[in-house]
């Protein structure tokens, strides 16, 4: 990949100054083609995934604040040491990487795996969710997210599968939306595999 094809920023794991970071202020850059943001908070400094898992918004240009940082555009909320979902609109965690403070140095070094889930005592033989929107998108994924392998089953009166509610009446009062429907393909986010309309995500 050549240079002017990578993320903004630095290359993180060649490191920064310490001094280039500011309390609680995201410092953009890269690790590979990978875009991460550092961020100090009082006496850590973690590194991140800078792109948003809702809909790829900036988490550098987000608020940072109490070891979180909530996404600018729809205000998903992350948690900076874990990289795990607080908020929704998100269903997906953030990427994390160990960030090593030396000689006046950050560097980024490899990859965090995320832990398993823990497992609970007993489990359902099967969910059911009564429900199909984004609610009931969030609880779905949030069972795959924890660990729940068993059937789920979503009980509403729509006859499609979950849709993107908020992005639906977005084009419509926008007038972008078509007159016979949003006419866009389904797409899976989440790990939940269910099927989300994505028309305002394009």
């Amino acid at each position: 990949m050549d240079s002017d094809d990578l993320p903004s920023g630095p290359d993180l794991a060649k490191g920064v100054a310490a001094t280039e970071l500011t309390e609680s202020r995201p410092l953009l850059g890269h690790v590979g083609e990978q875009a991460v943001m550092l961020v100090r908070q009082d006496e850590a400094v973690h590194a991140v995934s800078a792109t948003c898992t809702h809909y790829g918004g900036p988490l550098a240009a987000g608020l940072v604040a109490d070891g979180t940082v909530r996404c600018p555009w729809h205000h998903a909320c992350f948690d900076l040491a874990s990289g795990a979902v607080l908020a929704p609109p998100a269903l997906a965690p953030l990427d994390c990487w160990n960030a090593q403070v030396e000689h006046s140095m950050v560097r980024v070094l490899g990859k965090r795996e995320r832990p398993d889930p823990p497992k609970p005592p007993r489990r359902p033989k099967s969910v059911v969710i009564v429900g199909g929107g984004a609610a009931g998108e969030a609880a779905a994924s949030a069972l795959r997210e924890f660990g729940y392998g068993g059937p789920v089953t979503l009980l509403a009166a729509d006859s499609a599968s979950p849709v993107d509610r908020p992005n639906l009446s977005k084009d419509y009062l926008a007038g972008k939306a078509p007159e016979d429907g949003c006419g866009c393909a389904a797409t899976t986010t989440g790990r939940s595999s269910a099927s989300i309309c994505a028309c305002a995500a394009a």
